[in-house]
């Protein structure tokens, strides 16, 4: 990787970690009419939005030096930001900073960064990323009728046709409708459905029309998923507070997870041990996605 690589991927990973502010703007290789000096002067990061009812500008520069950035760049830096009339400054450097720049940028209040990252060749931490995804595994059904006179049901449930309000549902589907609005839990175990009196029809014989009273029995299990990803962090130089971004990729089917690298675990105690690496950052330590999701279902089967 040159150096205008490096130079552009340091600039890509502070954009990407300063892009989650509320309400800001982000824009690369700004540039901004000097106050002072009535020129355009060249900001690698231009951050703009508000801070409750004020208005906040922070500008953002990255050196890719091979060594530590020394004090002469902290005072160029403060005469450009006094210039544009900028709220803060932030310099981050992959080598970090020397003591005089670092005595210079506390005295003029700007806040130094040190930015990790594998492609910059100086990390190779990985965050471990646990993933717990509830899944239908079973469900049955029983179906009661009380009512005076013949009682029939295909044994085939394909055949059924359940009528809710005005839309006719298959059984998996009556499933999914329970799922979607959450009649059960999305947690492991054995959940019960109760749907009370409901209209069934048999997809082969339409006019005959019949009423019961039904529940799904449903077995809920979960999906153990665990991935390990490199790890991307910015570290204030000041207060030792890291701030990570992680580049998730999740996929809906288990073929496509672990093609994608994701490993599978039997049990939340494995998975758990699995995850419990060394030199793991103690504020990400835990890092677990438990997602709440809807699954499809046909709006209108056919007769």
């Amino acid at each position: 990787m040159n150096n205008k690589e490096k130079g552009d991927l340091l600039e890509t990973v502070i954009e990407q970690l300063c892009s989650g502010i509320e309400g800001a703007g982000v824009k690369r290789n700004a540039r901004v009419a000097g106050k002072k000096t009535d020129t355009e002067r060249e900001i690698d990061v231009l951050i703009q939005g508000k801070c409750g009812a004020f208005n906040v500008t922070i500008a953002i520069e990255s050196k890719n030096y091979a060594a530590p950035v020394g004090v002469e760049r902290v005072e160029s830096f403060k005469a450009k930001l006094e210039d544009i009339g900028a709220d803060l400054g932030v310099m981050v450097c992959p080598t970090g900073f020397t003591d005089p720049a670092k005595n210079r940028a506390a005295f003029d209040g700007i806040q130094l960064f040190k930015v990790y990252d594998p492609q910059l060749g100086n990390t190779d931490l990985f965050i471990p990323f646990r993933y717990v995804e509830p899944n239908i595994h079973a469900y049955s059904f029983t179906i009661e009728h009380r009512a005076i006179g013949r009682f029939e049901i295909p044994s085939d449930v394909s055949r059924w046709r359940f009528h809710l309000g005005d839309r006719i549902l298959t059984a998996q589907d009556l499933v999914y409708h329970a799922w979607n609005n959450e009649m059960i839990p999305q947690r492991p175990g054995r959940h019960v459905a109760n749907f009370n009196a409901v209209t069934l029809s048999d997809v082969n014989d339409p006019k005959l029309v019949q009423y019961c009273e039904l529940a799904i029995n449903i077995l809920v299990i979960e999906k153990y998923y665990l991935k390990l990803f490199p790890a991307s962090f910015l570290k204030n130089l000041h207060t030792g507070e890291q701030k990570f971004h992680l580049r998730l990729d999740l996929y809906s089917k288990e073929e496509d997870m672990t093609k994608n690298g994701w490993k599978t675990f039997p049990s939340l105690e494995e998975l758990n041990k699995a995850a419990d690496i060394e030199n793991q950052p103690e504020g990400i330590r835990n890092l677990l996605i438990r997602p709440h999701y809807s699954l499809e279902t046909d709006q209108q089967p056919s007769q």
